[in-house]
């Protein structure tokens, strides 16, 4: 029943793609984060929904679409250095073979980020987006946090999707996906809508307390301050916490707690961390001896390079570490920074990080110019793209995401909103395809 579902998904998706290329854009969102092959187990498989779908929006693009328009910026040229600095860094990698087969994967993210740029002309569009990576993370994320209340706390929340397997990666989605339930509750005009969305928004906040992640945790505090700083009520949200928070951290499972209680001894009693702290060490030391290129796609778990390292970790760096174990396998960068040292030197690190910094400054003279002309969903939607990257940029000293669909999504809607001018009242409508004449009230 599920193939047939995912199979009659799939040809109406592809219908509505050639009528509407942004809603292909959307589809390939919701397909890329979900991952909706996971949840059947028969012929739908072998579908390769997101290769579809993303094929099937391009050739849209390319013979339906009709405004046709290409401007490049600073972000997406920064976009264009990582894809090209990657694939030069995968060719002199430690596994050229492998690195290439995960810069063959990784580029099509980025093309997703391009097509965004592309196709994407108004707030519809806009909208559209948000509402297919809010059902796809934040949905599943509402149904786990169920479970979790159900079970009194014993079920623990995990991802479906490869890439949001584990359950400190789903962290960061959900996080990310917060401040973006809020711009929908604001744009949103029905009542019930609304009233929909902020259970949403809770059950989440659920969600990331049922990963039981340390760094989500922390996420999810950073952004309650960054919320309360921007509230107009400073004072009631301070009695309000004052009068929940207690009572709500003593109905939390106290493995949770003693789990959260473990942040401050990490460094010196907790395995997982020690382990995080070997991998950035390692990481460091790919880098220096390969400063430039790196190791190539997770060159840190490649084994030769892991053992080869493995024996002067524990002096190496500012915080002394144990000796790694023989027959211990290699691990994962487990942060973005660190990840991308490693796996492209410190010149992928340098333009990686110009990425993270052109999204926030193009997101901020959006912002501004949105102020300037009264558009108050642009105003909104900008603070809450500054929120989400404040979640991605802190829970990923946690994870391995720098190659993650939903920050290169974020990052296409920054760039469409420079590129088409949305901060400009009327914006929108210059855009529309009509028979009829179209009438721009300016005051």
């Amino acid at each position: 029943m599920r193939d047939l579902l995912l199979l009659g998904f799939l040809i109406v998706t592809i219908y509505f793609c050639f009528k509407r290329p942004f809603i292909g854009i959307a589809a390939w969102a919701f397909i890329a984060l979900l991952a909706p092959a996971n949840w059947a187990f028969g012929f739908s498989n072998s579908l390769r929904l997101n290769f579809t779908v993303a094929l099937v929006t391009i050739l849209s693009y390319i013979f339906a679409h009709k405004q046709k328009t290409f401007k490049f910026n600073a972000l997406s040229f920064w976009i264009l250095a990582f894809a090209v600095w990657t694939l030069i860094s995968s060719i002199y990698a430690f596994n050229s073979s492998y690195a290439l087969s995960y810069w063959n994967q990784f580029i099509r993210v980025l093309l997703f980020y391009y097509f965004i740029t592309l196709i994407l002309n108004k707030k519809l569009h806009i909208d559209t987006l948000i509402w297919a990576i809010v059902l796809a993370v934040s949905s599943y994320a509402a149904m786990e946090a169920l479970k979790f209340i159900l079970s009194g706390g014993s079920h623990m929340i995990k991802g479906r999707s490869g890439a949001l397997g584990d359950r400190n990666d789903f962290a960061v989605a959900v996080n990310m996906c917060l401040p973006l339930i809020l711009y929908l509750i604001y744009v949103s005009k029905h009542y019930y809508l609304k009233l929909g969305l902020w259970g949403l928004f809770i059950a989440n906040i659920i969600a990331i307390v049922g990963t039981g992640s340390r760094g989500g945790f922390i996420g999810l505090s950073l952004l309650a301050f960054a919320f309360w700083w921007k509230s107009k009520r400073k004072v009631l949200w301070v009695l309000l916490a004052a009068l929940v928070l207690p009572t709500a951290y003593q109905l939390t499972p106290e493995h949770w707690r003693e789990r959260q209680n473990t942040i401050q001894t990490a460094s010196t009693e907790d395995g997982s961390f020690i382990g995080r702290l070997w991998a950035w060490k390692i990481s460091v030391m790919i880098a220096q001896d390969n400063p430039l290129t790196g190791g190539g796609f997770k060159g840190v778990t490649q084994p030769v390079a892991w053992h080869s390292y493995a024996p002067f970790t524990p002096s190496f760096g500012p915080i002394e570490t144990p000796p790694i174990p023989p027959n211990l396998k290699p691990k994962a960068a487990h942060n973005i920074y660190f990840q991308v040292l490693g796996d492209h030197g410190f010149v992928g690190l340098f333009i990686f990080s110009m990425i993270l910094l052109s999204i926030l400054w193009i997101n901020w003279k959006n912002k501004s110019r949105a102020e300037k002309n009264n558009q108050q969903w642009c105003v909104q939607l900008c603070n809450c793209i500054t929120l989400s990257m404040i979640g991605f940029g802190v829970t990923g000293n946690n994870v391995s995401l720098a190659y993650f669909d939903l920050l290169y999504g974020v990052a296409g809607i920054v760039s469409v909103i420079a590129i088409r001018q949305l901060y400009l009242p009327c914006t929108a409508e210059k855009y529309v395809t009509t028979k009829q004449p179209i009438q721009i009230h300016t005051t």
